[in-house]
């Protein structure tokens, strides 16, 4: 399949998933997965009003790491992009953000231990809106080699895809 024909395919994915699974590229090692996708991929879901945060997995010790990670990238889109982004991102969390981003904020409040009920109603509301996943691709690298179970990686990807109605791409070298 051509880098068009995947373009169309992901895109396709993520405005009209009805299937309510994740997507999987896989290619041996050296095949241009990576490459494809940040200098393909990702441009062509810019050009499309998609953002994507792109997360690899390779040597991430535990679930909490991959919830930082895309949080990280979150914040980074939030305050770097332009000012056009900023205020659509703003406006759309405040229609969706009760619900999208759901697992990542839980796994990372869990993950430092933080007394969410003490936070002023205002702090919550700026931190959970920062994690707005709405119309976003989020892509998993290296699932081959995270040192996380692939079973615990799939009851992950699993909660996003079907608990906060993310869209995932997941890219491995299956024979490894």
């Amino acid at each position: 399949m051509r880098f068009e024909e995947l373009n169309v395919l992901i895109k396709d994915y993520i405005e009209d998933d009805k299937t309510g699974m994740a997507m999987m590229l896989t290619a041996p090692w050296g095949y241009g997965k990576s490459y494809y996708i940040q200098n393909t991929l990702v441009p062509f879901l810019l050009e499309n009003k998609h953002k994507s945060v792109v997360v690899s997995l390779y040597g991430l010790k535990n679930i909490q790491e991959i919830s930082k990670q895309i949080y990280l990238c979150l914040r980074t889109i939030r305050f770097w992009g332009n000012n056009e982004q900023k205020s659509e991102a703003k406006s759309t969390t405040k229609v969706v953000g009760k619900v999208i981003g759901k697992t990542i904020f839980n796994t990372i409040v869990s993950k430092v231990g933080l007394d969410v009920s003490k936070l002023e109603d205002g702090a919550f509301q700026e931190v959970y809106e920062s994690v707005d996943l709405t119309g976003m691709l989020i892509v998993l690298e290296d699932l081959e080699r995270s040192e996380i179970s692939v079973v615990e990686i799939l009851g992950y990807v699993n909660n996003l895809v079907e608990h906060d109605n993310v869209r995932v791409l997941l890219v491995a070298n299956e024979d490894e």
